[in-house]
């Protein structure tokens, strides 16, 4: 999870995106959005969490959107 992190918001930077990690619970990040930067930044996330580290089974990564971390899927 900590590679990841690491990972994401390094891409994050690196596309000069104004969205930016708030929070990591257990195995999610709690990410806030700037605006048109949703499908980007959800394209980063999934990518790079299930590239992270080459496993032997495959890693599902699912993205929940909403205002609030309880209205984005819990």
């Amino acid at each position: 999870m900590k590679l990841a992190m690491i990972s994401v918001d390094k891409k994050l930077r690196e596309g000069g995106l104004k969205s930016r990690i708030l929070l990591q619970v257990h195995d999610e990040l709690v990410i806030e959005v700037s605006g048109g930067e949703l499908e980007t930044v959800r394209s980063i996330v999934v990518h790079e969490m299930q590239n992270v580290v080459e496993l032997s089974v495959p890693l599902e990564v699912h993205v929940g959107i909403g205002k609030t971390w309880e209205t984005a899927g819990h």
